[in-house]
């Protein structure tokens, strides 16, 4: 495929090489090469003290181009990278890339292949940052078709992004929430989900960015209404079909594999929480009463809970899957992915029971269900105490790296009072 490229660019198809990488806190990074560099050299490089991968002592790194990420938009052809440091002798173990790869390797020597897609909402701004508005508020503007819906033509063009991007994109729809869309990405293997839910993300952006709007992927921007999440549907493959569908079981059509693997997330969750939730302000979205989970629960059809089995219909091995709803989309993909089939593994592996499922509005019903944590600092320190699971994929140097990198963002943000602390206070 790289000679394929190569070719291309020797021909003048291709003036312009874009190399794109991740860092820890997943932020999309890239340089652009002109096309007799790239000839010359395949590589890029930088400086990876600058973006916390190592230290200013020992900071040259290579991005190594992966060709089988490569996209051809006219003249211009971007390629998500590698990260190797050493003079080029190793993978980075910071790089976000080799953590999903992996993860991908690990559950292939325990028999397993992962699946997983992404349903991602974000939040449409004009500006002013306003919202978008119909001067509705509330579940009227769930999947509100035109001429209701304010958004239609950014949706039509989001698409249309997106599919010349080579992205599969299967669903767009306006949510709840003023202003607010969700969109749902084809499954895929771990790595290629976070390929596409980073590059997604990119595309959304550019596309409001044209139309003279700000597509925002903040967790919590409004307050009053739904937050962004960005929830994870994942199962178990293996050789013979999909590990989590059990057309015996009557509750859910669900194995027991699969409900280990729920314990598993169930038990380190409030450690997983720092990863899939990443930031200040994913907490104030994670409370009572908006669609986000606020106990460590599972059930069928239940979006009250942190785990929500889907149950559309019966006899569908291909689509059962279980949905995990704490996640936000400010989290790296690659980490938030991993970490959680680490988490459903380690549960496969020990055999952790889930406990009773949830058949009811865990808002109003809670007792003996253990709350998520209800801050940033809370779940960091969760990590520092619970993070064995996933110490088969995350080297102990990258854990704290995150660690500090994230207290550092706790401390910081603690000193700045928000608007709603100036109203509050301002006459005391």
């Amino acid at each position: 495929m790289l000679d394929e490229l190569m070719s291309e660019i020797s021909e003048g198809k291709i003036k312009r090489v874009e190399l794109e990488y991740v860092d820890i806190l997943g932020y999309l990074r890239s340089c652009l090469l002109s096309a007799e560099k790239f000839l010359e050299s395949r590589t890029g490089s930088f400086d990876s003290s600058s973006v916390k991968i190592s230290s200013i002592s020992d900071s040259d790194a290579l991005l190594v181009p992966d060709p089988s990420t490569s996209i051809v938009i006219g003249e211009d052809c971007r390629m998500l990278c590698e990260i190797w440091e050493g003079m080029g002798s190793r993978r980075s173990s910071k790089d976000p890339r080799f953590i999903a790869r992996r993860t991908e390797e690990f559950l292939l020597s325990q028999g397993y292949r992962g699946h997983l897609g992404v349903e991602m909402e974000f939040f449409v701004l004009d500006g002013d940052l306003k919202l978008i508005s119909n001067g509705w508020n509330g579940r009227k503007n769930y999947m509100i078709s035109p001429p209701l819906d304010p958004l239609r033509d950014f949706e039509i063009e989001a698409m249309e992004r997106l599919s010349r991007a080579q992205l599969k994109l299967e669903v767009i729809h306006h949510e709840v929430s003023t202003g607010q869309l969700e969109v749902s990405l084809a499954a895929g293997s771990l790595l290629r989900a976070a390929d596409s839910t980073i590059r997604a993300k990119r595309e959304i952006r550019e596309v409001a960015k044209e139309m003279g709007l700000i597509a925002t992927f903040m967790p919590k921007p409004v307050p009053g209404m739904n937050g962004s999440g960005m929830h994870f549907h994942m199962s178990l493959w293996d050789d013979k079909g999909n590990l989590f569908y059990d057309p015996n079981d009557e509750y859910a059509e669900l194995s027991q594999l699969a409900r280990y693997f729920i314990g598993g997330i169930l038990e380190h969750i409030g450690s997983l929480a720092a990863i899939v939730a990443p930031t200040v302000n994913s907490y104030r979205r994670l409370v009572p009463g908006f669609e986000a989970p606020v106990y460590a629960s599972w059930g069928r059809g239940n979006r009250s809970a942190a785990i929500r089995i889907p149950v559309y219909k019966k006899g569908s091995p291909r689509s059962k899957r279980m949905e995990f709803r704490v996640p936000d989309p400010s989290c790296n993909p690659y980490l938030a992915f991993s970490a959680t089939f680490m988490a459903g593994i380690d549960g496969i592996r020990r055999k952790i029971d889930p406990g009773d499922p949830t058949d009811f509005n865990v808002y109003e019903r809670n007792e003996g269900l253990k709350r998520l944590p209800r801050s940033l600092n809370e779940a960091l320190d969760e990590l520092e105490s619970d993070n064995s699971y996933l110490k088969p994929v995350f080297e102990s140097d990258m854990l704290e790296s995150y660690l500090e990198m994230k207290r550092r963002e706790v401390m910081e943000l603690s000193q700045w009072p928000s608007e709603a602390e100036y109203e509050s206070y301002l006459s005391v």
